[in-house]
């Protein structure tokens, strides 16, 4: 099988290599055993093409700035693909850079489709989200052949559109993060992109500052990458807490520091407003810790409730910060649930997560 991949992000690109950048390029990797693979991603500054066997890593595009690196990938891999001859098209959606490729050739492409942003794009993007509103709609109206994160997704798809092919194919993680580790060095873990809408982190900070007082010896640390001015929002933020310097920000983690974050700290937060999988959320159970998240579709997927993790609902100052304090405080309950978790992120390995995308991409092939 001949496939390409159009994915804006990539694990490079400091602006933007989320989970989902990963687990495509990790997937596709694997997958290049057996299939020959194309993956095409935004272009940005010191961005480096790459060959393997079977696989190869190009940029299109321009690096010239953020903006207009979305606005070109979405144009030029659009037409790319127009012309592929691959048998399978694959295309992780961006809202933000749409590759529209199912409107032409809807048979042969298959969209990754990650989680549904709806009106929540106003509230970040004011009236400027008014074209990535349109361009869900529009993939949600058009595309046949649909790869989610999670069952809750898929099911959610084809009761909107019934006959389309649907299926949730999950995210991997780095097995290495796998530990029995009972380390604690007294600090809570926000780890991922840094996207202050997005993934609530003003809430986490906010609910931090309430309880801080009561744990003066614990940390709230946030690790990961994003925009500018996300983290320039943060650092500032940081630097007028109250909390004074006991709100840590890491960027461009490299993969030793990540697990000895995952593997040391006291639990692991992540308030998000919306998503489609939070891959932190697999990472922290599979380091056998607690995870607290927001009642939202993709966190409750990931977590399961009272069982490895804990939830509330989104944007709930007063609730994060109970439930802050109670992980703190109950040392049994967060042992319980990080040893429920480390069973639970077992089921989402590469090569299971590999698998279905495989198959799924074989029986589009083969769908009348």
């Amino acid at each position: 099988m001949n496939i390409d991949v159009y994915c804006y992000d990539d694990v490079d690109n400091p602006r933007c290599g989320g989970g989902g950048a990963y687990r495509e390029l990790a997937v596709h990797r694997l997958l290049a055993q057996r299939h020959r693979v194309r993956f095409y991603t935004g272009n940005f500054k010191g961005a480096v093409a790459s060959d393997e066997v079977n696989f190869c890593r190009r940029h299109l595009g321009s690096g010239a700035n953020y903006i207009l690196s979305r606005i070109s990938f979405s144009i030029i891999a659009t037409l790319c693909s127009l012309f592929s001859r691959a048998d399978i098209i694959a295309v992780p959606y961006s809202i933000y850079s749409p590759v529209l490729t199912f409107f032409f050739k809807p048979k042969k492409t298959v969209v990754l489709f990650f989680h549904i942003t709806g009106k929540e794009v106003f509230n970040k993007y004011g009236p400027f989200g008014v074209l990535p509103f349109l361009a869900e709609k529009a993939v949600l109206a058009a595309a046949r052949h649909f790869i989610t994160l999670t069952d809750s997704m898929a099911e959610e798809l084809k009761r909107r559109r019934p006959g389309i092919h649907a299926c949730a194919g999950y995210v991997s993680f780095d097995t290495s993060l796998l530990s029995r580790s009972a380390t604690d060095d007294n600090y809570i873990l926000c780890f991922g992109r840094i996207d202050i809408r997005m993934k609530g982190i003003d809430i986490l900070v906010e609910s931090f500052e309430k309880i801080a007082g009561a744990f003066p010896r614990h940390r709230l640390i946030i690790a990961g990458r994003g925009k500018e001015s996300d983290v320039a929002w943060l650092r500032q933020r940081a630097a007028a807490s109250p909390a004074g310097g006991r709100i840590v920000l890491f960027t461009n983690v490299p993969d030793e520091e990540k697990k000895r974050l995952f593997h040391a700290a006291t639990f692991v937060c992540m308030p998000s407003r919306f998503e489609g999988w939070n891959i932190a959320a697999i990472e922290a159970a599979a380091s056998s810790k607690a995870t607290l998240g927001t009642r939202i579709r993709g966190l409750t997927d990931a977590i399961k409730e009272n069982e490895t993790g804990l939830l509330v609902s989104p944007e709930n100052v007063p609730a994060l910060a109970e439930k802050m304090e109670l992980l703190l405080v109950d040392e049994p309950l967060r042992r319980k649930l990080g040893d429920n978790g480390y069973e639970w992120a077992q089921r989402f390995t590469l090569e299971r997560v590999a698998s279905i995308q495989e198959k799924f991409y074989t029986s589009t092939l083969t769908e009348k």
